[in-house]
């Protein structure tokens, strides 16, 4: 057998898929270990941005090395003979090679597809016409009641909000803290002039001056002090992998983000703007690192509060805080999740965590009516998410199911707003597909089975909405996730082949077997908290 791990795991074959994600839940305790263990050497600013210090699996393929080098020790242990095992990184092959000399590895080092010039010369203009466009701030406008609110801005239109459905929009002491996420340039210059007079946005580079800017600017350069020596792991010497990872760039924008927003932090303690309160989206990434940690240092007054507005996906791992993130300050003073069956996953590695319950919302649109419709009979509803690999991986299977190519299955695509997955798909010689706009809860109520997968909130409005969730691969995060929200087992199943995904969705697609409107929304009650004048004043 030859095992190529330099494939999207789940097209791994089907002996080595099950022993790699059997090590997605068993490494998951040891990766947090080894990064807090490093993190005893470093803690300044530049480490908890970093691809490693900022523990996001997605900036950083430090964890899958790690469900690697487990998987091949079960090979070892089990005495399984491989023929040959394919590595995409020259020093996870050096470790290997040393360590299992009785296996043969090949190394086939992937290609590089970011452009570092690119998110410098991003950052730098983004800094100039910030100049450019510097608003004077009317101190006196700023009272000592100002909310400061961390915001993505995803669009030209300043109305757009994905995040908060427009609850700040109108309270006058609420004041947006913008990010750029998803823009072209000449879209984000457009943003920085409207924003430029607009009373409801504070543009943190007004405050930063030139050599703080180059400060973030120059992190990609100071990255290499963040180094370790002789790290040890299961009496491997991980040194040289682990620096590697440091020293990675996709995602270098997000660490200067989160660096400048540590020194904003700082110039607004020094200023005569009095913020009273911070409302963070908190994802625990570089970016709100950097806030978290800025505030709590420089704005010990100030109430910090990390707004966790989703719902659970444990493949996104720093999403969960842990312990030493609350000792070393990088947590918000308090967490607000939307539901009550939310606090026990975000508490999994932090027994301790201030956390409670607060309003759903941009998921407000849940307890409105929907005009009940006949649900569409021998159709499917592909609720797609970020990551291209799964997405495509969720179409292929589906394709090779008998409910497509033998019974005629309809196939219904919801793309996630920032993917455009008819572009990278091509499907164009397939009949029976169709792409989907709007609204997924109200597009989820026409149809009995949903096939998703991943770090996506939807599948949850998808299974309120009355929808079968099916995954149509086992990668152990999607089950895990709902399982430990409470959610009922008869809403979802875990698909393991082509045949028991084809059997699911033609036993299915045509049963409208979710009538228990009551348990449904006592699940909906549990996870979307309803926007009410109680719960609300813990955001305001």
């Amino acid at each position: 057998m030859i095992w190529d791990t330099t494939q999207y795991f789940l097209k791994y074959d089907n002996f080595f898929k099950k022993i790699y994600v059997n090590k997605i839940n068993t490494s998951r305790k040891n990766f947090f270990s080894l990064i807090q263990k490093i993190s005893s050497k470093n803690k300044n600013i530049d480490w908890w941005v970093s691809p490693v210090g900022e523990r996001n699996n997605y900036s950083t393929d430090l964890f899958h090395y790690l469900c690697l080098i487990e998987s091949i020790n079960h090979l070892y242990k089990n005495n399984i003979l491989v023929e040959c095992i394919i590595l995409d990184n020259r020093f996870l092959f050096k470790i290997l090679k040393k360590k299992y000399p009785k296996f043969e590895f090949k190394l086939k080092q992937k290609k590089k597809n970011y452009s570092i010039i690119n998110i410098l010369f991003k950052q730098a203009i983004i800094f100039i016409f910030s100049k450019i466009y510097k608003k004077k701030y009317e101190i006196e406008k700023f009272s000592k009641n100002i909310i400061l609110v961390d915001k993505f801005v995803t669009s030209t239109n300043l109305s757009d909000d994905r995040y908060y459905n427009n609850f700040y929009k109108h309270q006058d002491n609420a004041i947006y803290l913008p990010t750029f996420a998803n823009l072209k340039i000449i879209e984000i210059i457009k943003v920085l002039k409207k924003i430029s007079s607009d009373h409801k946005f504070l543009n943190k580079f007004d405050f930063l001056s030139t050599r703080e800017f180059l400060f973030s600017f120059f992190y990609f350069l100071r990255k290499k002090k963040l180094f370790v020596n002789n790290f040890y792991y299961k009496n491997m010497n991980l040194s040289d992998l682990i620096n590697n990872q440091i020293d990675k760039n996709d995602n270098l924008n997000a660490s200067m983000l989160g660096i400048q927003n540590f020194l904003f932090t700082k110039k607004i303690s020094e200023s005569k703007i009095k913020i009273n309160k911070i409302i963070n989206w908190f994802e625990n990434t570089a970016i709100d690192k950097g806030l978290n940690y800025g505030s709590n240092i420089f704005l010990k007054d100030v109430e910090n509060i990390g707004y966790q507005g989703f719902t659970s996906y444990k493949e996104f791992m720093c999403i969960d805080p842990l312990d030493y993130e609350k000792k070393n300050k990088l947590l918000p003073k308090k967490i607000i999740c939307i539901g009550k069956n939310l606090i026990n996953s975000r508490k999994e590695f932090c027994k301790n965590l201030n956390i409670s319950v607060g309003p759903a919302l941009r998921f407000e649109h849940v307890y409105k009516k929907i005009k009940r419709k006949k649900k569409l009979k021998n159709s499917v509803l592909v609720n797609l998410n970020l990551e291209v690999e799964s997405s495509e991986l969720i179409i292929q299977n589906i394709l090779k199911t008998d409910f497509y190519n033998s019974f005629n299955g309809k196939i219904y695509i919801k793309s996630h707003p920032f993917l455009n997955m008819r572009k990278k798909l091509n499907l164009k010689n397939y009949k029976n597909i169709y792409f989907l706009n709007g609204n997924i809860f109200q597009i989820a109520s026409k149809f009995n089975v949903a096939v998703s997968s991943g770090s996506t909130s939807s599948i949850i409005e998808t299974i309120v909405a009355g929808c079968r969730v099916c995954f149509p691969f086992d990668n152990f995060t999607d089950a895990y996730s709902l399982k430990l929200i409470k959610t009922p087992k008869k809403y979802y199943k875990v698909c393991k082949s082509i045949k028991e995904l084809s059997d699911y969705l033609l036993n299915n697609t045509n049963n409208d077997s979710l009538k228990n409107k009551k348990e449904i929304m006592n699940f909906k009650k549990n996870i979307f908290n309803k926007p009410n004048s109680n719960n609300i004043l813990s955001i305001k």
